[in-house]
């Protein structure tokens, strides 16, 4: 995302008739002005074409910003300038040489984030002409104040843990459902824990309040009569780092623990836990989250980049061994080979921006028992406020 920049000062008397002939020099229309040679003495109008809705509008296809370049590589440039030397960037067909605008997208350290580095390792973002980054976030930092200030360009996510957050202000919209699975409740083996009816007064180890599990499992809880609220409902809430949900449970420090995997699940595969509950009847479970300030900025960069990100969930079910590789040979997940693999063909991967427009209502009614957000809310136009129709048809 690249910087307002400030209101260029009126010219003096002085420098008027330089301006005006600057200006009358100036190609006229937006394309001639964005396919115009970028030199020291265009530069400023370069940056201040940020403030032009039109030129805006014409360079958010465009792969490379030239603003961005600017801000960004021109600036080591200056000396030569100063010597009295105007410096020309070259062109090529893949537009202005130099290092262009990089994307950072979240990773958390989840298996079910396969789509995305599928996408990433197989090149589809490099094919949309976006320059992606993966960026880890730390355990203590929120997924989504980061994605909303701008931080970062997007993560996944499950959509019901958006849906509030988005209904109180904050600056993301969802683009695309990515695959199904991924959410589960374990309790200790040989425990009387066996649905989440059975939770009432139970403590449930999670890795935040703000997470997926805690939003979708909450659906149910109500749903079972139980009030999810931490402020003083029926369950004693315990923030638990996601790696340490299965020692937690081991530890008797918790009764149950709920997450996403595979540190949730690493107990049920080890036989000291089983499932109790799983998210695997949803049509779809991880979205594709973009800030929203991208997307107004720049929809088709924002529509290439979950194009892109789809393909990637295209990809997995016929590559689960090399995308398991892939994910433990670069640290994406603490996991073995063996249970990415395994967890991989649990989750049911058909990625669709018109059918995870579909789902969001009646997920958005379902929520609403929560009380998390407002029962009066009409269900279809939240969903239209959390839901970016970038053009989509799949």
């Amino acid at each position: 995302m690249s910087a307002s920049s400030s209101p260029s000062p009126a010219p003096s008397p002085s420098s008027a008739p330089e301006a005006e002939e600057a200006a009358a020099a100036r190609p006229s229309t937006v394309e001639d002005r964005l396919d115009e040679p970028v030199t020291s003495r265009n530069a400023a109008d370069i940056l201040a074409a940020d403030d032009d809705p039109d030129e805006l509008s014409a360079i958010a296809g465009r792969s490379t910003s030239r603003r961005g370049l600017l801000l960004g590589g021109v600036a080591a440039a200056a000396a030569l300038v100063a010597g009295g030397a105007w410096l020309t960037l070259r062109r090529t067909n893949q537009g202005v040489i130099g290092a262009a605008e990089e994307l950072p997208l979240v990773i958390g350290g989840d298996i079910c984030a396969a789509p995305l580095y599928a996408a990433y390792h197989q090149g589809y973002f490099d094919d949309a002409g976006l320059n992606v980054t993966l960026v880890r976030t730390q355990q203590t930092e929120d997924t989504k104040d980061g994605v909303g200030a701008g931080k970062y360009i997007g993560a996944p996510g499950i959509f019901f843990s958006w849906l509030e957050p988005i209904y109180n202000g904050l600056n993301a919209r969802l683009t695309a459902g990515l695959h199904a699975g991924c959410l589960r409740v374990v309790a200790p083996e040989g425990s009387s824990y066996s649905s989440l009816a059975d939770l009432k007064g139970a403590s449930i180890g999670v890795p935040s309040l703000s997470s997926s599990a805690f939003a979708y499992f909450s659906i149910g809880l109500s749903d079972a009569g139980i009030n999810p609220d931490p402020s003083g409902g029926d369950i004693s809430w315990r923030t638990v780092d996601s790696d340490s949900l299965g020692q937690s449970l081991a530890s008797g420090d918790v009764d149950v623990i709920m997450g996403s995997d595979p540190g949730v699940l690493l107990p049920v595969l080890g036989g000291t836990g089983h499932e109790i509950a799983n998210n695997d009847a949803e049509d779809f479970c991880c979205s594709v989250v973009l800030n929203g300030d991208f997307i107004a900025k720049r929809p088709e960069s924002a529509k290439a980049l979950t194009e892109a990100w789809i393909r990637g969930s295209a990809y997995v079910p016929d590559h689960i061994e090399e995308i398991a590789r892939l994910e433990v040979d670069n640290e994406y997940v603490a996991a073995e080979q063996d249970v990415v693999e395994k967890v991989l063909r649990t989750y049911g991967f058909d990625a669709s921006a018109t059918r995870f427009r579909a789902a969001i209502e009646p997920g958005i009614e379902r929520f609403k028992k929560t009380g998390f957000i407002s029962a009066g809310i009409a269900a279809g136009a939240l969903a239209d406020a959390v839901y970016a129709d970038l053009g989509i048809g799949r």
